[in-house]
């Protein structure tokens, strides 16, 4: 076997690892093509890629610059440096520079897809919703038969504030999965945070209800987790805070249930909210406000779909334990943002 032979069997041998997420066996593949030709446009694709999978974005930047001045007229390579200079440097700027620059080689649809879903990212990120709109209006409804990425796009147009848009995909995504029940819940979630957005109060309760009802019905989440290992959480959580904080805390309980009561999504609560401070806040009960009974509401089926593993899980019910917390110390929402806890 020639050593081109042999670096194209490695080649095809480390991007089906990649594929299957076996990073090792891409490693070791890489290994072997660079000692042929690490210089080779494909060999240094590969270690991008491999660097980009293993969550070291810096590498993978170095790796897909030197893939810009290998190959200068694709796209792909200034598409993912955008893509690592805003999702992991937090970098809006430099990603729309980058993405921008991507534009004159595009020709293939996957290509400005991914570009201008990058380039509305970045526009929002600087506040630039206008801009945002505009770029997310250049895309097709006809050329999107993935129901997910319809999703997708229809979140990115309600962060740009574009209702017509988010409705427009979501309606999308309903044509092609139309007998999908989880799918069907998910649109009506987003439709009611349209309404929210708009400040439809009365439409967005009734699609809000209609979630509630379905996921209500919907099958156990395969990430599950008892009520008991919960509290053991929620306690060790508590535990964090400083004696005289969890003092105060005492008499106020902290309650499971699987997700929001019907007259709490009447309220006008989100029904896949994670949890809920319910009560007089202390700084009105201790000014001589009117007391209630105050409770922490936590919603286990909400916290188990929101999450990819129990570490992730455990970590969610934490943060949820703190932030409802602090709502029963008065702070508001911008507050805790401030602390990480939004």
């Amino acid at each position: 076997m020639s050593r081109m032979d042999r670096l194209s069997t490695d080649l095809e041998r480390g991007f089906e690892a990649l594929e299957e997420g076996k990073l090792d066996a891409a490693a070791s593949a890489l290994d072997r093509c660079k000692r042929i030709d690490r210089k080779h446009p494909d060999v240094v694709m590969l270690g991008a890629a491999l660097a980009d999978a293993e969550g070291d974005p810096d590498g993978a930047i170095e790796q897909y610059r030197l893939l810009v001045t290998l190959r200068p007229d694709d796209p792909m390579p200034r598409i993912c440096i955008a893509r690592l200079e805003l999702h992991d440097h937090g970098d809006p700027d430099a990603a729309l520079e980058t993405v921008n620059a991507a534009f004159d080689f595009i020709d293939e649809e996957a290509d400005l897809l991914e570009a201008i879903f990058i380039k509305a990212e970045a526009l929002i990120a600087r506040g630039e919703l206008v801009s945002a709109r505009e770029a997310l209006g250049e895309l097709a409804t006809s050329a999107i038969d993935d129901p997910e990425l319809a999703f997708d796009l229809a979140e990115l147009c309600l962060s740009a504030e574009d209702s017509a848009g988010a409705l427009r995909w979501v309606e999308v995504a309903r044509k092609e999965a139309p007998d999908d029940v989880s799918l069907e819940a998910d649109a009506l979630h987003l439709i009611g945070r349209v309404h929210e957005l708009n400040n439809e109060q009365e439409a967005m309760i009734v699609a809000w209800q209609k979630v509630r009802t379905l996921d209500l019905a919907a099958p156990s989440h395969d990430l599950s987790i008892t009520e008991d290992e919960i509290e053991a959480i929620a306690a060790a959580a508590l535990a964090e805070l400083p004696e005289k904080v969890r003092t105060h805390l005492e008499n106020v309980p902290i309650m499971i249930d699987d997700l929001p009561s019907e007259d709490i999504v009447a309220d006008g609560w989100d029904p896949r909210i994670l949890g809920l401070f319910q009560g007089t806040p202390l700084p009105e009960d201790v000014s001589g406000g009117t007391p209630s009974v105050t409770t922490i509401l936590l919603f286990k089926k909400n916290l188990e779909r929101s999450c990819t593993d129990k570490e992730h899980l455990a970590e969610e019910i934490r943060v949820t334990v703190l932030h409802e917390t602090a709502h029963y110390f008065g702070l508001d929402d911008d507050d805790l943002e401030k602390i990480g806890l939004d």
